[in-house]
């Protein structure tokens, strides 16, 4: 390589009208990273992952997801999506499809199939990140995207799936809670509310899961980036992340059939609120 930097040539992909003249003009240099795509799944083998759009740049992005060492591979329709999802380990899904709305597509391999599900939406719409999560995806990612972001949002995904929340104690089992006529079960990972099952992404479960344990504790934006999203410790929360707690916290609030349960301190973070307590 003659000491040249190597430049990864979709360091910024868009699922839509994305092409190479839409790249800033100095391409951002994407070095491998240390918990990539390339990691296998326990038994050795290497992640396979879905992108499903039916834009003109979906092969670019599939490229860019083999250089991050995924086996990836396209879907250019929902119909074909629904056929196929079941012998992959991720699906990354454009809600915006020429045949099936995405979101039905979702909603359709989410009440057969655990697999996770990474939605793409049209950039800030805060809408379409609300209407992903409630159809089931563990997470949305705007669009354009950036490819490391992306990487890290599937890492983690991953990391959840087949290895579980990390604990300060290994040897201590997760309680269940009760809070009034709410339950979250950490072992079969279910919420009920009056008997009645909630679904819950895993974000979502997470998220409530580590609020209600601690109740009357603020938890900053950056305490939930790092603990439910594994942002690293010390960087930046940038606007978009921000964005991601509001979305899940409203989503949340929306299933548990109200907005009493999670309280916003302004300026600092969120706190769980169990019946009778104080505000």
């Amino acid at each position: 390589m003659n000491g040249a930097a190597v430049r990864h040539p979709h360091a910024q992909s868009r699922l839509g009208d994305w092409t190479p003249e839409h790249t800033p003009g100095v391409a951002e240099a994407v070095a491998p990273l240390s918990l990539g795509g390339g990691d296998p799944l326990p038994g050795g083998r290497t992640v396979r992952l879905l992108v499903v759009s039916g834009c003109s740049a979906t092969e670019q992005v599939v490229q860019d997801m083999r250089w991050h060492g995924f086996d990836a591979h396209a879907a250019q329709s929902g119909a074909t999506t629904l056929e196929e999802y079941a012998g992959y380990d991720v699906i990354l899904l454009d809600i915006e499809l020429p045949d099936i709305d995405g979101l039905a597509v979702c909603r359709a391999i989410r009440s057969a199939s655990d697999v996770p599900i990474v939605g793409f939406v049209s950039e800030s719409s805060e809408l379409d990140r609300v209407l992903c999560l409630e159809a089931g995806c563990d997470d949305c990612i705007e669009k354009p995207y950036r490819s490391r972001e992306l990487v890290a949002r599937i890492n983690a995904i991953l990391r959840r799936v087949h290895g579980g929340p990390a604990r300060e104690d290994p040897a201590e089992e997760p309680r269940r809670l009760r809070h009034g006529p709410l339950l979250i079960d950490p072992v079969a990972r279910e919420v009920r509310v009056d008997g009645r099952p909630v679904d819950m992404t895993r974000k979502e479960f997470d998220l409530l899961y580590l609020l209600a344990a601690d109740p009357e504790k603020v938890f900053t934006r950056e305490e939930l980036m790092i603990r439910v999203w594994e942002h690293p410790d010390g960087a930046e929360i940038s606007p978009r992340a921000s964005r991601t707690i509001d979305t899940h916290v409203s989503s949340l609030r929306s299933k548990l059939g109200g907005g009493g349960w999670i309280i916003a301190i302004r300026g600092v973070g969120f706190r769980f609120r169990g019946p009778g307590s104080a505000d």
